[in-house]
């Protein structure tokens, strides 16, 4: 993961490409109600976080606040480069895979409602996985404000944030009888991961509180999930919306276990071996392909060999395909995006000092 300014930070891009196979995982394991996984299944401890791999989503979005963070810490932002770099990184490919859907839709007989495409730069319309890039273009707007706030009233503030989208989500439940859609596919559930994803990369923790607040938090997410899954899930089992209040506080939960992760691993001095470190390094870097890409194969998967057929054989086509979206990211990143790329603006000014208020 490499910044305008030069900086490269490969152990991020390990935590990028991890998001990336729960997210590819979840999609596959799930592509019909039936095959090749019944939502109503459950796993054994811990393989809900692969059989429940939506929550790659929430990772992305925590080391997202992380990350930017960490680029700018006591830097001013230059706010108008910091549009320019994220458009020039995520358009260019955002814009052939949603003209890509809305041909393929087409031509299947389910044209896509223009007002969903036109839309979808406020609401999470967008066809397939592109609705998060959304959810991430509100937080581009918003991290200027959340930035300002922690300088000026400290971390607490910004808790205070997380606090109001709790309650809202609350209010939500209260109101509608189910937190998943706010919490989930908006902002006000998304908040909670990219302002602790701002936290654990802006506050200093001491190693050891740190090692045990990562350890403490994925011992207890692992077993929430569990629990979660057993529930019903994401798909409430039957694909019905799930009416479940653990939503209100999902979200808050992602973001504590992942920040901490993601600082812990960030700064853990441990080595690995080379080769291992450039294939995840490489993996994590064409995660961006790899998420908006990885729907292309997997539809074609449940449209011409499962659905049609209605059992998940034969299994030769699956173990070809999923090699599919590491290929076609690879392909598509280097001439669509890597050209763009080069035209990133530096997204900082000097440096800054920044104290707490006492």
């Amino acid at each position: 993961m490499r910044s305008t300014e030069g900086v490269y930070y490969s152990r991020l891009d390990h935590v990028r490409a991890f998001a990336a196979y729960l997210v590819f995982v979840w999609h596959f394991l799930h592509m019909t109600p039936n095959f090749p996984v019944p939502y109503a299944s459950a796993p054994p401890f811990p393989f809900a976080l692969l059989d429940e791999g939506h929550t790659g989503v929430a990772l992305f979005m925590t080391l997202s606040g992380y990350l930017f963070a960490k680029l700018v810490g006591a830097h001013r932002v230059d706010f108008p480069n910091f549009l320019w770099s994220r458009a020039v990184r995520l358009a260019p490919l955002l814009i052939v895979v949603i003209a890509a859907w809305v041909v393929i839709e087409w031509l299947a007989g389910r044209p896509l409602a223009w007002t969903d495409i036109a839309g979808g730069v406020l609401f999470p319309t967008w066809p397939r996985g592109t609705w998060s890039i959304t959810i991430e273009m509100h937080f581009y707007l918003l991290f200027p404000l959340l930035l300002l706030l922690f300088r000026r009233q400290g971390p607490f503030a910004l808790l205070t944030v997380v606090a109001g989208a709790l309650l809202l989500r609350f209010d939500w439940w209260r109101s509608f009888g189910e937190a998943q859609h706010i919490a989930y596919w908006t902002i006000c559930g998304r908040i909670d991961q990219f302002v602790f994803g701002m936290l654990f990369a802006l506050v200093p923790v001491r190693r050891e509180v740190l090692r045990m607040v990562a350890g403490v938090s994925l011992v207890a997410f692992l077993i929430l999930w569990h629990a979660f899954d057993r529930m019903g899930g994401f798909y409430n089992q039957t694909g019905a919306p799930s009416t479940s209040a653990l939503w209100i506080f999902i979200p808050t939960a992602e973001a504590v276990t992942y920040g901490s992760l993601i600082a812990f691993y960030d700064g853990a001095t441990f080595r690995m071996p080379a080769w291992l470190d450039r294939a995840l390094a490489k993996t994590g870097e064409y995660s961006y392909s790899i998420y908006l890409l990885h729907f292309f194969p997997i539809v074609l998967l449940r449209d011409v060999f499962w659905e049609r057929a209605g059992h998940a054989s034969p299994s030769w086509p699956s173990c070809r395909w999923r090699d599919c979206p590491i290929i076609i990211s690879r392909s598509a990143s280097w001439p669509i995006a890597s050209p763009i790329c080069a035209r990133r603006r530096r997204e900082r000014c000097p440096r800054r000092r920044t104290s707490f208020p006492s």
